[in-house]
């Protein structure tokens, strides 16, 4: 899709421009000089990520859309020539993959290639619990992101299990409350106190409503 030094003579990008890219549409990157530009979100749904000639750009957050581009950002992270900053995980994913827990670690254990934080964190479909479950390996036992969504339906209690997810900007839980029990709040959101309904998730003669 591109030459050795790109198109040099294409559009380049504003500061603030965001990009969503999928095999239909990523014919219209001919158009744009990507080289050693500012993207600020860039999502990628069943693209391979490594098509696109982002030598010496700064990618603010890479949205990986489905496993597709999962695997082959991934797969692109030892020898890729550009920096993502922060990564956001969408609900199309299975966050309990080997590859999705893997890019996990490496955030987590700061590996160079890997990106710097996670951005936003999409649990659906009833897999907070397993995920937590597949965590256990993640040796600081915290998993640091901004954002989390979580829908776990039922009256299960969850796993045994010292790993918590502490969220720093916004959290959506639908379902099952005892989902809190897992859940650390970062210091801009010290200001919800969320103490006593951990209390009535760890009572079993208390009946929790559904939390959204």
């Amino acid at each position: 899709m591109h030459g050795e030094e790109g198109n040099r003579l294409g559009l380049k990008l504003p500061y603030g421009a965001s990009l969503f890219v999928r095999e239909e549409n990523s014919c219209y990157l001919e158009l744009f000089d990507l080289i050693e530009t500012r993207i600020k979100r860039l999502a990628v749904s069943s693209f391979d990520i490594t098509q696109m000639n982002l030598k010496n750009t700064h990618v603010e957050e890479l949205v990986l859309v489905d496993e597709e581009a999962l695997e082959f950002f991934y797969n692109s992270t030892e020898n890729s020539e550009f920096y993502v900053e922060k990564v956001s995980f969408g609900n199309k994913l299975n966050p309990k993959s080997e590859t999705f827990l893997r890019l996990i670690e490496r955030v987590h254990e700061g590996e160079t290639a890997a990106p710097r934080k996670i951005k936003n964190l999409v649990l659906g479909r009833n897999s907070f619990f397993g995920f937590l479950e597949k965590t256990r390996r993640i040796s600081q036992r915290k998993i640091h992101v901004e954002e989390v969504v979580v829908t776990q339906n039922g009256k299960g209690t969850g796993p045994e299990t010292s790993t918590r997810i502490v969220v720093s900007k916004k959290i959506s839980i639908t379902g099952n409350a005892r989902v809190l029990l897992f859940i650390e709040l970062g210091p801009e959101l010290n200001h919800l106190d969320i103490d006593e309904l951990q209390r009535q998730c760890r009572s079993p003669r208390i009946v929790l409503r559904s939390t959204s």
